[in-house]
């Protein structure tokens, strides 16, 4: 029985009592709702924080994108700050360059990259339990922070289509899910963006993080393909993936989806892994 709609009764003689069913049961269904968000106003239930699950107050949280992040997880987590590349978004601990010796020296494809904080501690940790472990849910929270970081930047934020890194077939029919497409799903739903799988890994390469930086780049190179073009022609394109190590995986992305028509390519990662080496020791 459909309650939101009342329909129009037949001159039985008993119209009238006709009516009042209708608006009771209407009232039924109703009165519930509105008892519940009056009870909910008054006395906030207890909702999980979508990093540690941890139940929390709303009133006693952090809301990002609708989603609530207890203080600890928000305290513990090793967020980039400034200042920082304005291209790779790296740390760069005191510089007063505006782009570290990798970016200036190499170039990069993507015109920014940006990352919500450091590939270490607590944030690590959650990446290899999404990306590893099977936990999908850490996507939610995850995914929610690195919105926050697009919105920061206009450029970003305005993008026309989020394209998440692909893996190879094997890899993930082995793993069962792309860890980068889950991030990009929360941004999508966050910021209103349509994703897209238009690009595709036609080489599988050695395991990456093994590699040491300049066999990174030649085994990156060629790796990467967009079959269908035109997904993505004249369009300014937002990268996501999970970690940015030494940027080679962004730029090789990024110089595929140039080739087929992008306008431009932007990049957000869940953490970036820092150059220590670039840092000014006091």
């Amino acid at each position: 029985m459909d309650y939101g709609k009342v329909y129009p009764q037949k001159n039985s003689g008993i119209s009238g009592a006709g009516e009042q069913e209708n608006i009771w049961a209407k009232c039924r269904y109703f009165l519930p709702v509105l008892a519940n968000e009056v009870f909910d106003f008054f006395f906030p239930r207890e909702e999980g924080c979508v990093i540690c699950g941890t139940p929390v107050n709303p009133r006693r949280s952090s809301e990002v994108y609708f989603a609530l992040i207890c203080h600890t997880c928000s305290s513990r987590l090793p967020f980039v700050k400034k200042p920082i590349c304005r291209i790779c978004g790296r740390p760069l601990r005191g510089k007063t360059s505006i782009a570290c010796k990798d970016c200036t020296a190499r170039g990069r494809f993507f015109v920014a990259a940006r990352a919500v904080g450091v590939y270490e501690g607590v944030l690590r940790d959650l990446i290899c339990e999404l990306k590893f472990h099977g936990r999908r849910e850490l996507a939610e929270g995850l995914g929610v922070l690195m919105a926050r970081e697009v919105s920061k930047n206009k450029s970003m934020r305005t993008c026309d289509i989020i394209v998440p890194v692909p893996l190879h077939p094997i890899r993930l029919r082995e793993r069962g899910y792309n860890q980068a497409e889950c991030l990009g799903r929360e941004i999508s739903v966050c910021l209103g963006i349509p994703i897209s799988d238009c690009m595709q890994r036609i080489i599988r390469p050695g395991e990456q993080n093994k590699l040491g930086r300049g066999l990174r780049k030649e085994n990156i190179r060629g790796v990467f393909s967009v079959p269908y073009p035109i997904k993505i022609a004249g369009k300014r394109v937002l990268l996501t993936d999970d970690v940015i190590t030494t940027g080679n995986t962004a730029n090789e992305c990024a110089r595929i989806l140039l080739r087929a028509g992008a306008i431009e390519v932007y990049m957000i990662a869940a953490a970036v892994s820092p150059f220590e080496q670039e840092w000014h020791m006091h």
